[in-house]
């Protein structure tokens, strides 16, 4: 939790000892409210709320109130009930606001969370085997794929399962494009073989600072893992993690402003993709609440810094890094916010869905 107070940024501990999480869990039961959580669900809701007429959520670990929950909300669960109904699973999230312990040198103060949550097995976040034809055949139709759930993969041998699934994902219709929606508390184990496994067979990643640090130190453990704090820091890592894993899209959000790599390809519209981060940055303000909404000073700085480096821009926003296409957008920001929960997940599933990559 620490990590998380001195930088402002969201962490997880995952609670391997179901004893342990129980008695965290009853201690915490009377407080707060309830709220449908995990990323899939957030950004699901949140894309039926956009208008998508048609959204499901693949949630092999769902319990009944969750489903329900989906229902309410419009989108359609795609689950397994042949595996057998399963409990739901409650996360704690703590959101705290800066000033608690002393910031790390060069963060910006905002309000975050740190949540602590159960472990959740592979059978909740990989297809059932004898259940993978049906549900094929049931994304058949959909052109976006939005995954998540990765941390909880801790083997090898269960992430290539996870792998061999997303190539499947992708085959199903020639229009599907796949993102990977990243976490902090991806261990470094876990975070080697998503990198070495599963980010060269999907379309597109999407993190934050702290969790391209995660990836950059996994790639080489002689740099320390620290968050991709300055704007030319997250720049050159994004750019690596994209040549280095050949992403064609590599989505990294920061606050105050969104840094977006794309590899160039025969429909690539890099003024198209600029514009779902804007739109992207204006819905995710509207679900933070808060008060005077405005273009981030920060997100404004940034982007002065980089195009001081990566500069001419070839259009606003747009600059040629060679072999990679860099678009950065500074980023409306609310004060006083009333949520900090699920924010990283509009952001990139917005962005994601938008772009007509």
């Amino acid at each position: 939790m620490e990590q998380s107070l001195r930088y402002c940024a969201a962490d997880e501990q995952i609670i391997t000892d179901p004893g342990v999480y129980s008695d965290i869990a009853q201690a915490f039961t009377r407080m707060g409210s309830l709220a449908l959580g995990g990323q899939a669900a957030i950004s699901a809701t949140h894309l039926r709320r956009l208008g998508y007429t048609q959204v499901n959520c693949v949630a092999p670990g769902a319990g009944p109130w969750i489903r329900a929950m989906l229902l309410d909300s419009g989108v359609t669960p795609i689950t397994f009930p042949e595996t057998g109904d399963r409990p739901d699973k409650v996360h704690i999230i703590f959101e705290h606001n800066p000033g608690l312990v002393p910031l790390a040198q060069g963060v910006v103060p905002r309000g975050n969370r740190f949540i602590v949550s159960p472990a959740h097995p592979p059978s909740s976040i990989l297809i059932p085997g004898k259940m993978t034809a049906s549900f094929y055949h049931q994304i058949r139709q959909c052109k976006r794929a939005f995954l998540s759930g990765y941390q909880y993969l801790r083997s090898e041998e269960v992430i290539l399962a996870a792998a061999s699934q997303l190539k499947e994902i992708r085959n199903v219709n020639p229009q599907m494009r796949t993102h990977i929606e990243c976490v902090s508390s991806m261990g470094e184990k876990c975070a080697t073989h998503v990198l070495e496994h599963v980010f060269p067979v999907a379309d597109s990643i999407g993190m934050n600072e702290q969790e391209l640090g995660l990836f950059i130190h996994a790639m080489d453990s002689a740099i320390p893992r620290e968050p991709s704090s300055s704007p030319l820091t997250l720049v050159r890592d994004a750019l690596f993690l994209s040549r280095a894993l050949r992403v064609p899209r590599v989505h990294v959000h920061t606050f105050g402003y969104y840094v977006l790599v794309i590899k160039p390809g025969p429909n690539t519209n890099p003024g198209s993709s600029r514009d779902a981060l804007l739109y992207a940055s204006q819905q995710v303000a509207l679900a933070a609440g808060g008060t005077d909404k405005g273009l981030s000073r920060e997100g404004r700085k940034a982007y002065a810094e980089i195009l001081s480096k990566y500069g001419p821009e070839d259009t606003t926003g747009i600059f040629n890094a060679g072999d990679r296409i860099v678009v950065v957008v500074p980023t409306i920001i609310a004060q006083n916010v009333k949520k900090t929960t699920g924010l990283g997940d509009i952001i990139s599933s917005t962005a994601f869905v938008a772009d007509p990559f």
